[in-house]
């Protein structure tokens, strides 16, 4: 395989980790929007092993980083065209892909905020319930029904 076969194959591979990314991504924020956490488990899991998939091109790729574009042979123009036109869309999509995680983030932020709120209102009904539940009552224990006539 030529070197820009081998080039064009990766920038492939990256693309498709990206856009595979990209929709794990959305189904995250889905799951983070529906409270859905035993599914959103599995989408993180899913999207650390095409992370794992992106690093390996990623490290493919540095072979052709020090390399001067225009000394690259290509076979054709269109062959030149395609791997630029993946690099470009790949470069569209990671922007997407990071776009979408800083809206999870804030997603989860904002759900952990309202679920402290709740929490903290819950805890203090709580205290406010033992204290009256502790309260003594210094009147009868019973109510009288005697009459004293």
């Amino acid at each position: 395989m030529s070197s820009t076969a081998q080039l064009i194959d990766l920038a492939g591979r990256k693309h498709e980790c990206l856009r595979r990314l990209y929709e794990l991504a959305q189904r995250q924020h889905a799951l983070i929007d529906a409270g859905e956490m035993t599914a959103l488990l599995n989408v993180l899991a899913e999207k650390q092993r095409v992370i794992g998939d992106l690093q390996l091109c990623e490290q493919g790729l540095d072979a052709f980083r020090a390399d001067d574009p225009a000394r690259r042979v290509w076979s054709s123009e269109a062959e030149r065209l395609r791997c630029a036109n993946l690099v470009e869309r790949s470069a569209g999509l990671l922007e997407e892909v990071l776009a979408c995680e800083k809206l999870c983030e804030e997603t989860l932020r904002r759900r952990r905020d309202e679920t402290a709120e709740q929490l903290t209102t819950v805890q203090t009904a709580g205290f406010a319930r033992h204290a009256y539940a502790e309260t003594p009552y210094d009147g009868p224990s019973m109510l009288d029904l005697s009459s004293q006539d």
